[in-house]
């Protein structure tokens, strides 16, 4: 059965990845639109890709189980929350988890850091597009409300970026292994990730009262504490890129004194080695001289 469960993960670990993906994103776009008043049809198109998208966690969870992998309890949580399954370990060890391009990676320190430094730059691009976004959302607040087609742009905009956090705070908490600690230093990222999520579950829960001044402040309430908490994310983000860089500074500083560190003490052993055999041989140039000494005396 353990033949046939890493045979299962190596051939499911590709596809799983594409569909957990892409269940994000489908979702990121369900769960903006759901919060216009009147969404159009990329509403619909994001719940059914959704509808479309679910059978494949169940298949492989059904799968796992009749195998009887050693992990299959995790595509349980899979099914409750597919896009979990973007940076699922291997079923057999639960160390090595699949990456476009990189494959299956054992998760250590190395891997971490890389993973970390690819997400530094895109994160950081796409935190700052939260400010043309907010931007053309303050200036042309009417025309989007008096447009559906601008409102479904925008929405999906902002899904865009809520995605990208989510991804990356997914993939992170994944490979991190001290992740209450990760979480706690990453609260507003959580923060960002959550808030959207409580604005939709309190629409779908108050469906009926949508149209209620009371449900109308607070999907006002929650929207506005999810902008603020984008924009100290962006600051966040901005204020971190100047570390960032001065530790590549200081490291690339490093290497170059140790090499000259390195130089330095080979030069002083060649003029150890030197010394040592410029002492050799003055020992040895007395020994012959006081060698004919002797036997003259």
């Amino acid at each position: 059965m353990n033949r046939y469960t890493k045979k299962v993960d190596q051939f499911a670990a590709a596809p799983m990845f594409c569909c957990s993906i892409l269940f994000l994103a489908f979702f990121a776009g369900t769960l903006h639109l759901f919060n216009l008043d009147s969404p159009g049809i990329a509403l619909d198109i994001c719940n059914w890709c959704l509808f479309l998208l679910y059978p494949c966690f169940v298949a492989e969870a059904v799968t796992h189980i009749a195998l009887g992998s050693p992990r299959w309890k995790f595509n349980l949580l899979y099914c409750l929350a597919p896009p979990l399954r973007i940076c699922a370990r291997d079923q057999m060890t639960g160390r090595s988890i699949w990456f476009p391009v990189l494959a299956w990676r054992e998760v250590n320190q190395a891997f971490l850091e890389r993973v970390r430094k690819s997400f530094s730059v895109p994160m950081l691009v796409m935190a700052l597009l939260v400010l043309p976004l907010f931007a053309v959302e303050h200036y042309w607040q009417k025309q989007i409300e008096a447009t559906p087609l601008l409102a479904d742009i925008t929405a999906l905009a902002t899904g865009l970026i809520w995605f990208a956090f989510t991804l990356e705070f997914i993939v992170m908490i994944s490979i991190e292994q001290k992740r209450v600690d990760y979480c706690r230093k990453h609260w507003i990222d959580l923060a960002v990730i959550c808030l959207p999520m409580i604005a939709f579950l309190r629409a779908f829960r108050m469906a009926g009262l949508l149209k209620s001044a009371r449900m109308f402040r607070l999907k006002s309430l929650i929207m506005k504490l999810y902008r603020a908490a984008l924009m100290l994310d962006v600051i966040n983000r901005l204020l971190q890129r100047n570390p960032e860089k001065r530790i590549a500074r200081l490291e690339t500083l490093l290497i170059e004194k140790e090499r000259e560190i390195t130089s330095i003490r080979t030069e002083m052993a060649l003029l150890s080695d030197k010394i040592k055999l410029k002492s050799l041989s003055v020992c040895e140039d007395n020994c012959q001289e006081e060698t004919p000494q002797r036997r003259a005396a």
